[in-house]
């Protein structure tokens, strides 16, 4: 659903100015537009994704392609990042990969791992997008979000001592607009200091 909505989308010029934000699974419509809002709000975006040439079609990013198995390559990539400048994580793998539960409970468990050094130096955070499906009978699709919400909700409880926040924001269809507004606000943190939240659009 948001994989086929590329929206254009206006943000306050300079509300992330200076942040680093790594946009995973950024090939995906929803990718390629936020990383425009995202870059458009003052941030370096880093975009990553195991469609290497699809990451060259971006403009204005950081390219980082993702070779071999995701999860494995994010260690590897967390490993060699060591405590280099990361503000966030903004991961779209549940839109590049909706129906594939443990390949995206992998990578939420391998970015925590791969990025908490980088990460926890800022007071940083991994943020999940989410579809809901449109139909109610799409089980695998629907239970995407409250899989990755347990999960989340067990590593925000854990590591907000050590200033890693993780939140998720759930979108229904036609909300891709309100989704942008939504990401931007918590990376920007005017939302307040969210861990463990999910934001239902």
């Amino acid at each position: 659903m948001l994989d086929s909505e590329a929206v254009k989308s206006k943000r306050a010029t300079g509300v992330l100015q200076g942040q680093r934000i790594l946009v995973l699974g950024a090939c995906c419509g929803f990718g390629r537009s936020i990383s425009r809002a995202l870059g458009a709000s003052g941030a370096q975006v880093v975009a990553s994704d195991t469609n290497a040439k699809g990451l060259n079609t971006l403009k204005a990013v950081v390219p980082l392609p993702l070779k071999g198995e995701p999860k494995d390559a994010l260690r590897r990539i967390g490993r060699a990042w060591g405590e280099t400048r990361l503000d966030a994580v903004l991961n779209l793998m549940p839109l590049r990969h909706p129906e594939q539960i443990d390949l995206n409970l992998a990578v939420l468990q391998s970015l925590v791992q791969g990025f908490m050094p980088a990460l926890s130096a800022r007071d940083g955070q991994i943020i999940s997008v989410v579809a809901r499906p449109d139909q109610a009978l799409e089980v695998a699709s629907g239970a995407m979000a409250p899989a990755l919400s347990s999960a989340q909700a067990a590593f925000a409880d854990t590591l907000k001592r050590d200033g890693l926040s993780l939140n998720m924001v759930t979108v229904g269809e036609g909300a891709v607009k309100p989704a942008h507004t939504a990401v931007v606000g918590l990376l920007a943190k005017t939302l307040g200091p969210l861990t463990g939240a999910e934001l239902r659009l």
